[in-house]
């Protein structure tokens, strides 16, 4: 399930090519927004109070978060896939019951 959602372009399920430029690029950075709120909640939830520190400081230096995080957390590129996936699938049914196609 999750390489069949993480295959889908939203932009264009969507229909969000049809949408002019400036409009579309304000929906896909707050699907962006929303998106990295998520995998930054279940991140901190993994990391431990030491870590969380250690973030901080890393985020003050403008330092390599995703490499830092992929050092910390075990099956951390599958966690932000399946989240992303599980975003996508999120979307997909909001749109389909929006546009009565359930």
């Amino acid at each position: 399930m999750i390489a069949e959602f993480l295959n889908i372009d939203l932009v264009k399920e969507l229909g969000l090519d049809a949408v002019p430029e400036a409009e579309r690029t304000e929906l896909i950075a707050q699907m962006n927004e929303v998106l990295d709120g998520r995998i930054s909640l279940e991140a901190l939830s993994l990391l431990s109070e030491e870590d969380k520190i250690a973030l901080d400081q890393l985020i003050d230096a403008n330092g390599d978060v995703p490499a830092f995080l992929r050092s910390k957390i075990a099956n951390f590129d599958f966690i932000v896939a399946e989240i992303t996936a599980n975003f996508k699938k999120e979307i997909l049914e909001l749109h389909s019951v929006a546009v009565g196609n359930n």
